[in-house]
């Protein structure tokens, strides 16, 4: 059979067909997104780089100044170990973000100091001779001073010349300090290097040069040819991985190089960088600046316009959905019918739809399916009665050949038990004479005779009692009452004491109820007597004017409920099951130790069939499952020894 689209598939189809371009041009504006991003962030990064230059050359040119100025001093120009400190001192106090300054002679020995330790010089001993052998300006890498701070040593050369004299034909020593910067602009051509004078600088001040451009996600690190200077945090924890990875970009910054590249961080993403040359009066230095490249948050960007995609392709292709649905919903919805129909499903609502022709074939639709509907639902109702007719009469038959056989199975029992060994021994007995030949002395044969007849008169009372078990006579002529009593006479001659406490004694009862009631009391003192172990019961009878309710207690072993519920506990079944024939509810209540009560109850409806027994009757048989049962009246497991009831409480013995 060839398949054909629907309408609502030709809509999905188009809508999607309508998707791919836009998809195409959502995809172009984000890749040309992206490389104007790319562009930005390299002109910023040239902007940080070239602000961050001018901010460190300028700082470096200012030190040199202010150390070129105090290295013209007289006192500094003479090495003057007195008076030299002084100086030192007065000029740090001017600029705070000097931490000290150092003066040493042309051997590098230290001449006076003002604050660091003179320790810190041999850490720049090549620097030290560079500045006094070239008399120009130098500085350190990173240094860590006695307190573990990081510094930066500039150093700058103290010149003068060994004899060279004032305009006035005074000697550099004596000459005033208003005098001196004139002597040596007058023997700068020929001055000699007699010492250096060294600034030790705080990296924390060239670093609030640096960290005001480092906004956002943006690194900048200022290096020389010894390494790092001052460096913002994200390249801080990452020092050695971040020289070698950009080795050669900070080879071309410290040449004078200017250039951009792309790199990636110590996590694997990629960053985009400029590198750009410092020119101080000290030296060459470097400006590194890197920023996430765009890729590196474009993924974010990618799943954020694949996440509108996505919602714009639902929200069209629900469109398109609806679009198609309402246009083939009439067609649809009589094929579906159709279908449902050729199922054998007649209960769908064929209201009429549409109009003109659609609308008639809905309506022709809709009778058939109601005739069709009404023979089945007739053709199943009987199919249902005759199934529920059938299980009324397996249920009736199962249990009735199940009462028979416990009947026969109890009163072979009592007869094989009781009255077989009396006959038997009346017949041992009888043989015996016999076989005297009227040998035997008379008075030997008298007492056999006897014998004989104390054994058939106990036969005789024990078939009797066997033919009051199967129906006792004062059943239907004195009333139920007081065949229990007979009954609970004979059971206090098996050794069990009994007894039978009646309120209010019952009215007419039906044949049925009666003996229902009666057996179930024979039924449970027997079990007393069997399997108890007690050696008291009682059995209470009580009637109001809707109800009638009957207890049966003993003191014995008691017992778990649950194994009532086992088909294999016949007599609790059997009693059960003769409850619920005359619509009475059933309870065991019993503690393994404390004894056992079994409690009857039922509506009073005297000598007529109740309601419920009536539709038991007429309807299916109770199931006689032990579960079942229970569920009408919960078992109740006490912790206190048991009572038949709370509404008898104060005239009941506990059990």
């Amino acid at each position: 059979m060839q398949r054909r689209w629907s309408l609502r598939t030709r809509f999905v189809l188009f809508a999607t067909a309508c998707l791919i371009p836009l998809i195409g041009v959502v995809l172009f504006f984000l890749d040309r997104s992206i490389q104007r991003n790319t562009d930005q962030i390299i002109n910023s990064e040239n902007t940080i780089a070239a602000l961050t230059s001018q901010n460190m050359t300028g700082y470096m040119n200012g030190v040199v100044d202010t150390l070129d100025k105090i290295a013209s001093r007289p006192e500094i120009l003479s090495l003057n170990r007195d008076e030299s400190p002084t100086t030192l001192a007065l000029a740090r106090d001017v600029r705070a973000d000097v931490a000290g300054l150092l003066l040493v002679d042309a051997t590098g020995t230290l001449v006076s100091t003002s604050g660091p330790s003179a320790s810190l010089l041999s850490s720049i001993p090549s620097q030290l001779q560079q500045t006094i052998a070239t008399g120009q300006p130098s500085a350190s890498g990173i240094i860590q001073d006695t307190d573990e701070h990081a510094i930066i040593m500039i150093s700058v050369p103290v010149t003068t010349m060994p004899d060279a004299t004032t305009t006035s034909g005074q000697s550099d020593a004596s000459a005033t300090p208003e005098a001196a910067p004139t002597a040596i602009a007058e023997t700068e051509a020929t001055g000699q290097n007699v010492g250096a004078l060294i600034a030790v600088i705080n990296v924390s001040y060239l670093q609030d040069l640096v960290v005001p451009y480092a906004r956002g996600r943006t690194e900048i690190a200022v290096v020389n040819k010894d390494g790092i200077v001052v460096a913002t945090a994200g390249i801080q924890n990452d020092l050695t991985g971040f020289l070698d990875r950009e080795r050669e970009n900070i080879s071309a910054g410290l040449e004078g190089d200017t250039g951009d590249f792309r790199t990636e961080d110590g996590s694997g993403n990629e960053r985009l960088g400029v590198f750009s040359p410092i020119q101080s009066d000290v030296n060459t230095w470097a400006v590194i600046v890197t920023v996430p490249a765009p890729s590196a948050y474009a993924q974010s960007l990618i799943t954020q316009s694949i996440i509108l995609l996505i919602g714009a392709a639902v929200l069209i292709l629900f469109v398109a959905v609806i679009l198609g649905e309402f246009t083939a919903r009439q067609m649809r919805t009589l094929a579906a019918r159709a279908s449902a129909i050729k199922q054998g499903n007649f209960n769908v609502n064929l209201e009429p739809v549409g109009s003109g022709e659609i609308g008639q074939l809905s309506e022709a639709l809709a009778d058939m399916s109601d005739q069709l509907a009404r023979q089945m639902q007739g053709l199943e109702e009987s199919h249902q009665e005759r199934a529920r007719q059938a299980s009324q009469m397996r249920d009736l038959l199962r249990r009735t050949m199940r009462m028979q056989e416990d009947e026969r199975r109890r009163i072979a029992g009592d007869i094989h038990d009781a009255v077989s060994p009396l006959i038997t021994g009346a017949l041992y007995q009888t043989r015996a004479l016999e076989m005297t030949n009227g040998s035997t002395p008379e008075k030997v044969r008298e007492e056999g005779l006897r014998a004989v007849d104390k054994l058939l008169e106990q036969a005789s009372d024990e078939l009797h009692g066997v033919i009051f078990d199967l129906r006792p006579p004062d059943l239907d002529d004195i009333g139920v009452v007081a065949a229990i009593e007979a009954f609970i006479q004979t059971i206090e001659r098996a050794g069990l004491r009994c007894e039978l406490d009646v309120v209010n004694e019952p009215g007419p009862l039906s044949p049925e109820v009666r003996l229902g009631i009666y057996r179930i009391v024979q039924e449970a003192l027997h079990n007393v007597v069997r399997h108890a172990n007690a050696d008291e019961a009682a059995v209470r009878i009580e009637s109001t004017a809707d109800r009638l309710r009957v207890t049966i207690r003993d003191n014995g072993s008691g017992f778990d409920p649950e194994l009532s519920r086992r088909p294999t506990s016949l007599g609790l079944l059997s009693m059960r099951e003769r409850a619920v024939a005359i619509g009475a509810t059933f309870r065991i209540v019993s503690k393994p130790g404390s004894g056992t009560a079994i409690i009857i109850e039922r509506a009073n409806t005297g000598s007529l069939l109740s309601e419920q027994v009536l539709a038991d009757l007429m309807g299916p048989t109770p199931t006689s499952d032990a579960s079942e049962i229970t569920d009408e009246m919960p078992t109740i497991v006490p912790s206190e020894p048991v009572v038949a009831n709370d509404d008898d409480s104060q005239e009941s013995r506990s059990t």
